[in-house]
């Protein structure tokens, strides 16, 4: 009994809400586009506050920085490297390739050299 009440009174408050968030009036669209234009731009405003915000924490971290720099006497380490050239600037972390001729110059040095299974056979056989 009480759960047919309760679905009664809910039932219509539900309906009511359900009949406006569905646009059942013709100028849903229009008033949907200009909220959706006002959300976008909240949106760009929260964005370029925390973006002002974030820089204005960065400047106040980079002159503590510079001020414990100045204080013992240390270098920023931008110009610690700008003098010396970057050991990967080809953009490679691996070693140089090597060439087709390098490799056949190898391999034909490899044939003359005994690899360590034929050493340790001979060793082996010989004792």
């Amino acid at each position: 009994m009480a759960g047919m009440a309760a679905k009664m009174i809910l039932g219509d408050k539900v309906k009511s809400v359900t009949g406006a968030i569905g646009g059942e009036d013709g100028g849903g669209n229009e008033d949907a586009a200009e909220e959706a234009r006002l959300i976008e731009e909240a949106r760009q405003e929260q964005e370029a506050e925390r973006k002002a915000k974030h820089e204005k924490m960065e400047e106040e971290r980079e002159k503590e920085r510079q001020r414990i720099r100045d204080k013992y006497g240390l270098k920023k380490k931008e110009e610690l490297q700008m003098g010396l050239p970057e050991p990967g600037a080809d953009g490679r972390i691996s070693r140089k390739k090597k060439t087709p001729e390098e490799m056949k110059a190898e391999m034909d040095a490899g044939d003359e050299e005994e690899g360590i299974f034929e050493t340790l056979c001979y060793r082996c056989f010989t004792m």
